[in-house]
């Protein structure tokens, strides 16, 4: 019964990097999307892009 008790330190250890590492990515992500928007901000521009012909 002692093995209920039982604290898996690694694993708890791995569950906070990979928080940390997603944090990390959602703030490089939010700072590329400033430097390089992937979607038109501009409700004019936005709208004359999706009529504009593809090549």
């Amino acid at each position: 019964m002692a093995d209920d008790n039982v604290v898996d330190l690694g694993a708890s250890r791995e569950r906070l990097g990979h928080k940390r590492k997603e944090e990390k990515f959602r703030r490089l992500q939010q700072r590329f999307e400033k430097a390089l928007p992937t979607e038109e901000t501009d409700p004019k521009k936005k709208l004359l892009n999706i009529f504009k012909k593809k090549r």
